[in-house]
């Protein structure tokens, strides 16, 4: 029993032992093979195609970093990756003997395992007087690696190393049509429409075919005669050292500022090999001139209701520019205001000049005692030959109140009844201008009457007085008191117009009859009681 105990416990550590012992071996195996070292390095290649470019234009240069790697020692793949790996890889172009210009300063690419990566686009500035050719560019690469890697069971260790290293790209500046301005002009106005003229030169070695120039305005205040912001004018053939003028029609909005405008202009063209291509952009400065404007100065009137007048003032060209064919024009928004004709033509007027301009105005009878207020316009030609109309030239003028043409004043006022009686009558012009052929016709009624009721004046100047006779007679029955005469009166204006002015009225008064001895009526009276008395002493002495 005891025996067969002992005997159980040995095979139990003799189990143990195996067991035990083919769980050490393996890791003493493991960890005597967790120890070496990794050797290699980045391999580093700058890839860039040759690439063309146009002098006097920017452009970006477009560059490859290859890393091929290279390990001159294995080990485990971590190791490997971290040996051929090119940590913060930076480019750095420089122009060398290339006739360009470096616009951007150290790209920044990262890190590169094997493989290839992109750089991000260089801008470069190719120099107007780079001749047609083919250039190499240094291109400074930096990075960091490692260079190798110690790994045992306590870990790696790394052998790090910064490097720097040049390399060359080649670029070609290709013989090619290029363009330059030469000169540019323009006649814009505020409010108004111009040219622009621009001169262009073919500055390069090759002649471009089917050649057209497209300009485009980058404001809204600058427009092209077509009413949009670009415009495209066809040269066709363009040799090298040729210059071309192209003329645009451009119009400044009413509103503009006065300032300069920018225009891009793009040469589109053909090539000697057939290909299509565009120029760089070129710009030019479009600098308008300040609004052509007018002002009205000196202005009179003598508007009155119910009679003729003038408004008569001066116009002043404010410039900038000379103005032909200019005509002020004058058209009342009143009914009541009639112009006989609403344009006066003035001579052509240069800025700072004046011209004088005068209508002839009436204002109805219906009209009001007021102030106007006037809007004057000038249509003008201007440089361009074009139709144009100035801002309203505001003005105001005073309506002064209706007032009767004539007065009138009666130098004999009296008349006896049962008599005849010359009536003078005094009729002075009360207007402003003369009058002709004033016809006076009377109107009287009962107890007065006349057989000469009309008399002519043949002419009756501004504020002038002249006397008609009217013969008057009164009933020998009428009774004193006063009696209306009417009068009214037809005249002729300067222009000829006949006009018939109101009904006037003046008094005349009826006095008692002039003493001529007994009255006719008193002596009848007598010889009828004579008579009467006469017949009845008869009768009695005949009885």
């Amino acid at each position: 029993m005891i025996y067969n105990h002992v005997r159980s416990i040995a095979v139990a550590a003799i189990l143990s032992a195996v067991l035990l012992g083919s769980t050490i071996a393996p890791v003493t195996a493991q960890t005597a093979g967790n120890s070496g070292q990794v050797i290699g390095s980045p391999d580093i290649d700058l890839n860039a195609p040759t690439q063309e470019f146009e002098p006097g234009t920017q452009a970006e240069l477009r560059l490859e970093i290859v890393n091929r790697g290279s390990i001159r020692k294995g080990g485990p793949a971590e190791y490997e990756n971290r040996i051929t790996t090119a940590r913060g890889v930076t480019a750095d172009v420089k122009s060398g003997s290339a006739p360009i210009e470096i616009n951007t300063g150290s790209v920044s690419i990262g890190n590169v395992p094997t493989g290839t990566a992109s750089a991000p686009p260089v801008n470069i500035t190719i120099k107007d007087s780079a001749e047609p050719g083919t250039y190499r560019v240094p291109v400074k690469i930096s990075y960091a690696s490692t260079r190798s890697v110690n790994y045992d069971s306590f870990g790696p260790e790394y052998n790090d190393f910064d490097r720097s290293r040049t390399e060359y790209v080649t670029i070609r500046v290709r013989s090619q049509s290029r363009f330059d301005i030469v000169d540019s002009t323009t006649t814009s106005q505020v409010g108004d429409r111009g040219n622009l003229t621009v001169t262009i030169e073919n500055v390069g070695d090759r002649a471009a075919r089917d050649a057209s120039v497209a300009a485009a305005s980058s404001s809204d205040e600058l427009l092209f005669g077509t009413g949009s912001k670009s415009s495209t004018a066809n040269i066709g053939s363009w040799e090298p050292d040729e210059q071309r003028v192209i003329e645009y029609t451009v119009e400044m909005v009413d509103d503009a500022t006065l300032r300069a405008y920018s225009v891009d202009l793009t040469v589109n063209y053909r090539d000697t090999d057939g290909i299509d291509r565009s120029s760089r952009t070129l710009t030019t400065g479009v600098r308008p001139t300040a609004e052509q404007s007018f002002s009205v100065t000196n202005v009179s009137t003598n508007l009155r209701v119910g009679e003729e007048g003038t408004v008569s003032g001066t116009v002043v060209n404010n410039g900038p520019d000379t103005v032909t064919n200019p005509v002020v024009m004058f058209s009342p928004s009143n009914p009541n205001i009639v112009v006989d004709s609403s344009e006066y033509a003035i001579p052509d007027i240069a800025p700072g000049e004046r011209a004088n301009f005068e209508y002839t105005v009436t204002v109805s009878d219906a009209g009001s005692a007021s102030v106007q207020q006037f809007n004057l316009t000038t249509r003008y030609r201007n440089t361009r030959g074009d139709v144009q109309r100035s801002d309203g030239l505001e003005t105001r003028a005073r309506i002064e109140p209706k007032r009767d043409r004539f007065t009138i004043k009666t130098a004999t006022d009296e008349i006896a009844a049962g008599s005849d009686q010359a009536v003078t009558v005094q009729i002075t012009n009360n207007g402003e201008q003369p009058l002709q052929n004033v016809e006076a016709k009377a109107f009287v009624e009962s107890p007065l009457s006349s057989d000469n009721d009309e008399a002519i004046i043949t002419s009756l100047a501004a504020n002038e007085t002249a006397e008609v006779t009217i013969a008057l007679s009164a009933a020998g029955d009428a009774l004193p008191k006063t009696y209306p005469v009417s009068l009214d009166f037809q005249y002729e204006m300067p222009d000829g117009d006949s006009e018939v002015s109101k009904t006037y009225t003046t008094a005349i008064v009826v006095t008692e009859p002039e003493d001529s001895g007994f009255p006719l009526p008193l002596v009848l009276g007598v010889f009828v009681i004579i008579g009467v008395a006469g017949i009845g002493g008869w009768r009695r002495w005949s009885s």
